[in-house]
């Protein structure tokens, strides 16, 4: 413990005395408070929508394992048109890791921290110019739930601000994930592949633009209301064709399997669900398999982010409990329930066990599926 204490005050230290050379000698990232100062004056999409009542839930199992109460609240939902010649730009670049550089030297922070933006080559051989591009995602990270929740919402926002025309008109220009979900989402809002540009590879190359559009992402790392409403409105389907119906139980193969997952399958068939197995699936057969939902049981895994598309008042009983999807069951008024492992002690922290394997506890998930199935 001592030594994981020296080692996280070690990497605080050393990023400290980074970004303070880097102010000196390469850039300077801003805080999301300076940018938003900087930017005030821009905004072309501006929605405050309504804080989400999380009520507080036990375990269905019992124990320790719980949800506080909490009401989430959310900044204003926002698009800015950055432009150059305006609020002192002068130049405005792209990095390679998908942020803004105003002025050869300033990162903007929209988003979570602009400090990926010092990973650049500081000499570039050559230079291209698009008078107008689509600025979404700052970072080289995004799982499918990263990626639908905040990159895919921004795309929406950006649409809803400026029309579907904005794909014809603009380069797209971030760091590509290089996913089958990636290229689904973008081929379904009309993006075409000729304006979609990968920033990673841009080492030598300095992306130079008039206008950047630029949004922002919510610090709770969950979507407002009003973007959850626009991923619906824009891929899903206004109403299923049937009343839902199936009952699913999601399969995981990496991590955060269900260790005891052969007597679950059977269990679970015996009740009438249908095994999804983990593998690649189109964003529209995704979409089509959780609207005709009435019942979802699954390990904890970014597979979840599909409830985004169920009816409401769909049954979700989930394995762990990190609160992504029980705040996305409550925004979406789905019915939800989670379990726990206990077979490895009390579980109180959800976090400290996120990536591990679990063991599903027999007798009391089948006490919940009779539950869910009576009601």
């Amino acid at each position: 413990m001592a030594f994981k204490k020296m080692a996280a005050q070690a990497k605080k230290t050393l990023k400290t005395a980074a970004l303070s050379t880097s102010k000196k000698l390469w850039r300077v990232p801003l805080r999301q408070a300076e940018s938003l100062a900087l930017l005030r004056g821009q905004e072309i999409y501006d929605q405050q929508h309504p804080s989400v009542q999380l009520a507080g839930t036990r375990a269905a199992n019992g124990g320790r394992a719980h949800h506080r109460p909490e009401t989430r609240t959310f900044a204003p939902d926002r698009v800015w048109q950055v432009s150059t010649g305006r609020n002192g730009v002068r130049s405005l670049a792209v990095c390679r890791t998908g942020g803004l550089l105003l002025n050869g030297r300033t990162l903007l922070d929209v988003d979570f921290s602009a400090a990926a933006g010092l990973i650049d080559m500081p000499f570039k051989r050559r230079r291209v110019h698009y008078p107008l591009v689509v600025a979404p995602w700052p970072h080289q990270w995004a799982s499918f739930y990263d990626y639908t929740t905040f990159v895919v919402a921004k795309l929406c926002r950006i649409e809803q601000a400026c029309g579907a025309d904005i794909w014809q008109q603009a380069k797209v220009c971030y760091p590509l994930l290089h996913t089958p979900f990636e290229s689904d989402f973008l081929h379904l809002l009309g993006i075409p592949a000729a304006n979609i540009i990968d920033t990673a590879s841009l080492w030598h190359t300095e992306l130079l633009t008039d206008c950047a559009l630029v949004a922002n992402s919510q610090q709770s790392w969950s979507s407002s209301l009003g973007d959850l409403a626009l991923l619906r409105a824009r891929f899903r389907p206004q109403k299923p064709a049937v009343q839902p119906w199936r009952r699913l139980y999601l399969s995981r193969a990496g991590r955060r399997r269900v260790l005891n997952e052969g007597p679950v399958r059977v269990l679970m068939q015996s009740y009438g669900f249908e095994i999804v197995e983990d593998e690649p699936r189109s964003i529209s057969d995704q979409i089509k398999l959780f609207q005709e939902a009435a019942v979802v049981v699954a390990p904890h895994g970014a597979g979840l982010t599909n409830l985004l598309w169920c009816e409401p008042g769909t049954k979700v009983l989930e394995f762990y409990r990190p609160n992504y999807f029980y705040y996305l069951c409550t925004a979406l008024n789905l019915e939800y329930q989670f379990l726990v492992d206990y077979s490895t002690g009390p579980s109180s922290n959800h976090w400290s066990n996120m990536s591990h394997d679990m063991v599903a506890p027999l007798a009391e998930l089948e006490q919940q599926l009779q539950q869910l199935l009576r009601d």
